[in-house]
């Protein structure tokens, strides 16, 4: 068989035994000869920073880059040079994470609550905190918007939040800080898209074929990855350094929601657009000039509901 050699991009949250990748599964796809079984060398590279894995793909240095949605948007709305092949998740919901002592939302009471400026004026927030806690959003419990999710994380490292409103994988670097989600809190949020997979049109014109088998190993590498625990559990310690009990978390509450269709949900779309660039115009336009073909699905995932596997 021809093996094509392939450059795939990512990139982490966080730092040292906090780096969470968004979607770490190449590393067990290509010890499995996944990706060579359907003719590709694949090599599966950590570039820190959206900038570096934009300019890599321009340059030709890469073919593929894992990228969060809203950065992916704001590069094709950039340059109109960038398709979108699929989505390794297409929905992130926000948790509410508080110190350790923190057991319920009235002791919130008289603090203050980091959220992501788009989310506190989309999000049914104050609701939610009236009809489960007893607390006016703005008086008993102050409201500190910022720009990025970041910047929510440093608000409640630092100290100068209660509390704070993360999408996943932030919530799991705010847990090697020692913070905790509180239980009972509710999906209210969403972040659409978490895991778009980028390349350049050029690039897409050019390997097409290439890409298409890209996305079938991906999706048969995802699918292995949730099947074996246990091997995914070692890899997460021994690429990331993750702690057993971090790995086993991250796997249970974040890897089994990776999306093996790797489509894009046209309805995330819609929100992403709307929640990222309302400026641009119709989603649906949009998504023609965006997404490759056969990239989008008019349907969301079915919800999943799977037990964490034992092997």
């Amino acid at each position: 068989m021809q093996v094509t050699r392939l450059r795939v991009l990512y990139g982490v949250l966080g730092e040292g035994s906090e780096s969470v990748a968004r979607d770490p599964t190449g590393y067990l796809g290509i010890e499995q000869g996944i990706y060579r079984r359907h003719g590709l060398e694949l090599s599966w590279d950590h570039v820190q920073g959206t900038d570096e894995r934009n300019q890599a793909l321009a340059n030709g240095d890469a073919d593929l880059s894992l990228v969060i949605g809203r950065a992916s948007l704001q590069h094709f709305l950039r340059t109109g040079a960038t398709r979108l092949v699929g989505s390794c998740m297409n929905s992130s919901p926000y948790v509410l994470m508080v110190p350790a002592g923190t057991r319920e939302l009235a002791h919130l009471g008289g603090k203050a609550l980091a959220c992501r400026r788009v989310i506190a004026e989309t999000a049914p927030l104050a609701e939610t905190f009236r009809s489960l806690g007893g607390l006016e959003l703005g008086a008993d419990l102050g409201l500190d918007t910022v720009d990025t999710d970041q910047h929510a994380l440093d608000r409640l490292t630092e100290g100068s939040a209660g509390a704070a409103l993360l999408p996943r994988p932030f919530d799991f670097v705010a847990r090697e800080r020692g913070f905790l989600p509180l239980a009972g809190w509710p999906v209210v949020a969403d972040d659409p898209m978490p895991i778009t997979v980028e390349t350049m049109a050029a690039r897409l014109s050019e390997k097409g074929g290439i890409m298409a088998a890209f996305l079938a190993a991906h999706r048969e590498a995802i699918g292995y990855l949730q099947e074996h625990r246990s091997e995914t559990l070692t890899m997460l310690s021994r690429v990331f350094g993750y702690a057993p009990v971090l790995a086993a978390v991250v796997y249970d509450e974040y890897l089994v929601s990776l999306d093996s269709r790797l489509t894009v949900d046209l309805p995330q779309v819609e929100r992403l657009v709307r929640l990222t660039a309302p400026e641009a115009g119709g989603a649906s336009e949009l998504a023609s000039r965006w997404l490759a073909p056969g990239a989008a699905s008019s349907e969301a995932a079915a919800a999943r509901s799977r037990a964490p596997c034992t092997a």
